[in-house]
């Protein structure tokens, strides 16, 4: 009697035809037949890639059929929905300008109306932004006919425009046709009774308080990269008359491609009034570039970002939450800490601080802050009250001297250096830029030695870095807190009562500035345990950051739950020695 017994393990094309050979072979007809010169070794392939395929379909549909183990994205955004998870669209990136205008016409009122464009400037590409609301001029009281709008908001970007016709009988799907669209831009007027009357309709994200006639939508992924609009259907939020034209605008753009943009010219004259200057606006002491252009939500950021959205039911009452909701709402967001005003020094009670660290840039401007504050205004409990606070950075210098054989390798110095500073690179990304990271010492000498196979040791020494913003021709007193023990201070230089000098403590606790004359001046003290420095009744007269540099007692550094630790290619150095071995 043939045995029945299959490896049910095996699921490749060799094995399974293995398989079905051995089944056959127990059987006395097929026992010593030769199965590789006969026709039946035909049949045997097609049932063995048959069930080869069968098996990588069935596999491959049940991977599909969980948010965490699917691969393809309809299939990621379709359990996102489930979830009420809406994926981050392309951002338009966003810059703030002054416009300087002439209009001699005696208007009196200058308008510069929504959708007027100017071009970005960034190398050798030209970038089209645009104003998003209506915005008023006011007058230059110091020059005639002059006026002025500061602060005005621009968005990268054109506008297009996605026409549908309502039916009752067979309701079309209101798609966004364009993938690159930034859905926060989205704007739909329905047009009905052939004209008369033109409804404006708001997108909201939950349910709560919609009545039967509010005029309003909902948007939610699709397939192909695209998004849907759904409204109301008379129950929950108004629904549109039968034969209505629906109006769906919005912008294009080019996601993070026009970051960084600092130069803007006008298009055209605005009405009557001809444009003088576009100049780029100066805020909380910082000129602001374009900033916050981005690509859609990658499929590992929705894998992570959907359950996690979901949990907070569109509040904020843990730290979780706001880091969850910032960081899935604005894309220029790197990362989030949150915790009870008790803890922040001095204490804020009552109060939620919010530490919140922006990609490509050290400063957290009130622009920014006022619409992550609009934004949490209605998902807030009414006792706590956000306070968005930039964080403090620590940047931590490297100075390692890498040896290697040149035996092991046909590399020169440069290249290895190179290869070096990669990997330094690569362990600033994976293990610090962010909140209560901490940098272990060990891990970074394993990092440098993996840079290539021939490296066969380093020498490394790592210190801390702040950069203290100095009031010129002031004196003031300077706290610095590196949160974490230390051993050494020291700054860089600058000019001191018109001599070159620099501040370090002299190993009892106080701070001196040494002059290169040899004078020596006290002028503050150090706690070495607690990493606090004070520099008091300290004057410059050019200066705008001090950069001040600890050595640490210890061989990690750990970051505090506002602090972020970074580090900058100025302050890696590399030596490279070849030796033969």
């Amino acid at each position: 009697m043939a045995t029945t017994s299959n490896d049910l393990t095996t699921l490749d094309f060799a094995a399974i035809k293995q398989n079905l050979k051995e089944y056959l072979k127990s059987q006395d007809i097929f026992q010593d037949y030769d199965f590789e010169g006969s026709n039946i070794n035909v049949l045997l392939d097609v049932l063995a890639y048959n069930t080869n395929l069968n098996s990588f379909y069935l596999n491959m549909l049940s991977n599909e059929m969980f948010l965490d183990s699917a691969l393809l994205r309809d299939s990621i955004v379709s359990h996102a929905k489930e979830l009420n998870y809406v994926p981050r669209s392309f951002r338009s990136a966003t810059a703030k300008i002054d416009i300087t205008l002439r209009d001699s016409s005696g208007s009196g009122d200058v308008i510069i109306p929504r959708g007027t464009t100017f071009t970005g400037t960034l190398g050798q590409k030209n970038f089209t932004f645009s104003t998003i609301e209506n915005v008023q001029a006011i007058v230059n009281p110091d020059v005639e006919n002059e006026f002025i709008a500061t602060g005005v908001t621009i968005k990268e970007g054109d506008f297009v425009q996605d026409t549908y016709v309502t039916n009752a009988a067979n309701q079309p799907r209101f798609l966004i046709t364009n993938k690159t669209a930034d859905t926060n831009s989205i704007r739909i007027s329905v047009i009905e009774d052939n004209g008369e009357n033109v409804i404006t309709y708001e997108k909201r994200d939950s349910l709560f308080g919609i009545g039967s006639e509010d005029q309003i939508f909902f948007l939610q992924a699709a397939e192909n990269d695209t998004y849907e609009i759904l409204f109301g259907d008379g129950v929950i939020g108004r629904q549109p008359k039968n034969s209505s034209i629906v109006l769906i605008e919005y912008r294009i753009c080019n996601g993070e491609l026009p970051n960084g943009i600092r130069t803007f010219t006008a298009d055209s004259d605005i009405g009557s009034a001809s444009v003088l200057n576009v100049s780029v606006t100066v805020e909380d002491g910082f000129e602001r570039s374009a900033t916050g252009g981005s690509l859609p939500e990658t499929l590992e950021e929705i894998k992570f970002n959907a359950p996690r959205a979901f949990s907070t039911q569109e509040r904020v009452i843990t730290a979780q939450d706001y880091a969850t909701l910032l960081k899935a709402k604005f894309s220029e967001i790197n990362d989030v800490a949150a915790y009870g005003g008790e803890e922040y020094d001095p204490p804020q009670f009552g109060r939620v601080i919010v530490a919140i660290d922006l990609k490509n840039t050290d400063v957290l401007p009130k622009s920014n802050r006022d619409e992550y504050a609009r934004f949490l205004k209605d998902k807030s409990p009414l006792s706590l009250q956000p306070v968005f606070v930039t964080p403090n950075y620590s940047y931590v210098m490297i100075d390692t001297t890498v040896k290697y054989s040149i035996t092991q390798t046909s590399l020169g110095i440069d290249d290895m250096k190179s290869l070096v500073l990669a990997a330094i690179r690569n362990f600033n990304f994976n293990n610090l830029e962010s909140f209560n990271a901490t940098m272990r010492y060990s891990n970074l000498l394993t990092a440098i030695d993996n840079a290539q196979s021939a490296v066969l040791s380093n020498d490394t020494k790592i210190q801390i870095a702040k950069y203290v913003p100095i009031s010129p021709l002031v004196r003031t007193n300077y706290n610095i807190k590196f949160d974490s023990p230390i051993s050494a201070v020291i700054t860089d230089n600058f000019i001191y009562q018109g001599v070159d000098s620099y501040i370090g403590d002299n190993g009892n606790g106080v701070l001196n500035i040494i002059k290169s004359n040899g004078e020596i001046i006290e002028v503050g003290s150090v706690v070495y345990t607690t990493g606090v420095v004070r520099i008091d009744d300290f004057e410059v007269s050019t200066k705008a950051n001090l950069k001040v540099i600890a050595t640490p007692s210890g061989a990690d550094i750990v970051a505090s739950k506002n602090t972020i630790l970074r580090v900058l290619d100025n302050d890696i150095k590399i030596t490279i020695t070849q030796v033969t071995e």
